[in-house]
């Protein structure tokens, strides 16, 4: 197929999807500020989530898979064809499906096919893929967690049958978040960081590399028992949580140290450079954050503030830290130009719109744990800045019809 040989396809189309997803993400911001009778709120924010992590996320790591990982006698069998344009088809679908229905019938067979679908995907992928270089088990295990995420996908049907909205309920939901996160999407994203400092001869000490990718290893399954202590569990669990979140911070610490060594000798312009460090300090504070809700007090008022802090943290991963270095990431594979005066502004105005909103979400959060004044038009605010996020992105995304100059 036309879009499999030229991958642009897939990468614009993934970032049409995140540009989508942005404006239900405003949608959502205005009806807070200004409520509109017509907007399902509940449905919209399911068809936010699943477009950005299923669209943009998923589709544009693929992409970059197959596009860097995968031999190109093997990148052109038809199953990837096939498989492909049945996961851009229900992505599309749930852009319409989700807004009028929510989870009835109709989206949650679009939820099975492009499950059962990327089973195959990822079956492919991982026979296709060689070499031992730590990009390639980089990539190898986030498809292995990926799959692991996915099972809660099935088991849920039969929670909601059995128990209804239960702890489990959200237990499993959580147990599908945390894997795709801090498994699929974590792994990968840093197994083609790995990748585009491999093609640009970048040393850095393979040590460092291994250790970075050991404990990240380890911390990550140990690591979902951060995600239930909100149900009152075993104080064996804060424990577990604990641990795996300081095994995480050892891991960020041997990261660190390959991208100290990276950034002396990559010569890239100031907006890359920048989009790296803006990133890496989101990735930090997240596993900060980790830490330090490990202590039941955090569980506590983290639970009684959610529209603020675990928004925040949710945000705080798929938009300062994945977004941004996916869109790093395409700069570097040559999908996506920083050049133009439009790309200029049009991640500028993305980054500030991140910068914040990320800011207006925890420092709400502050005042309100401290009982002190919150912020004056906290909802418009937020509206004002999810704007620019998606101006931003229109920018990106319009200027990518022009001629690239990377």
């Amino acid at each position: 197929m036309v879009f499999i040989k030229n991958s642009k396809f897939l990468y614009l189309y993934a970032l049409l999807l995140f540009v989508l997803s942005a404006i239900y993400g405003v949608l959502m911001r205005w009806n807070f500020t200004f409520p509109l009778q017509f907007v399902n709120y509940k449905h919209l924010l399911q068809s936010h989530s699943h477009v950005a992590f299923l669209g943009w996320g998923y589709i544009t790591t693929i992409a970059a898979i197959l596009t860097n990982f995968v031999q190109i006698q093997n990148k052109y069998k038809k199953i990837y064809s096939i498989t492909l344009i049945t996961i851009l088809v229900t992505i599309t679908l749930m852009l319409i499906s989700f807004p009028l229905g929510g989870y009835k019938t109709f989206s949650i067979v679009l939820l099975s096919v492009f499950g059962i679908t990327s089973y195959v995907l990822s079956y492919r992928i991982l026979k296709d893929l060689n070499g031992n270089s730590i990009a390639v088990k980089l990539i190898k295990y986030g498809i292995y967690y990926y799959l692991l995420s996915s099972l809660a996908t099935w088991f849920l049907a039969g929670v909601i049958v059995t128990q209804g909205k239960t702890d489990l309920y959200h237990n499993t939901i959580y147990f599908y978040l945390h894997f795709l996160y801090n498994g699929y999407f974590a792994f990968v994203i840093f197994g083609l960081l790995f990748k585009i400092f491999e093609n640009q001869n970048i040393i850095f000490s393979n040590k460092n590399a291994v250790n970075f990718f050991i404990y990240l290893n380890i911390a990550c399954l140990p690591a979902y028992a951060l995600s239930i202590l909100w149900s009152h569990v075993s104080s064996v669990f804060y424990v577990v949580g604990f641990a795996a979140s300081i095994l995480q911070f050892i891991s960020l610490v041997f990261l660190l140290k390959i991208l100290r060594q990276a950034l002396k000798q990559l010569k890239w312009n100031s907006i890359s450079k920048f989009l790296l460090k803006f990133a890496m300090f989101a990735y930090s504070l997240k596993i900060i954050i980790q830490i330090t809700s490990a202590f039941p007090f955090i569980v506590e008022k983290s639970l009684a503030l959610k529209p603020f802090f675990i928004i925040g943290y949710l945000h705080l991963f798929t938009l300062a830290f994945m977004s941004v270095l996916l869109l790093l990431i395409l700069n570097k594979f040559q999908i996506i130009s920083f050049k133009t005066k439009v790309s200029k502004l049009g991640i500028i105005t993305f980054l500030v719109g991140v910068f914040a909103t990320e800011t207006l979400l925890f420092l709400q959060g502050f005042l309100f744990l401290n009982r002190l004044t919150p912020i004056n038009n906290y909802n418009l605010l937020l509206l004002i800045f999810s704007i620019c996020m998606v101006v931003g992105l229109l920018l990106l995304f319009v200027n990518q019809f022009k001629k690239l100059s990377v």
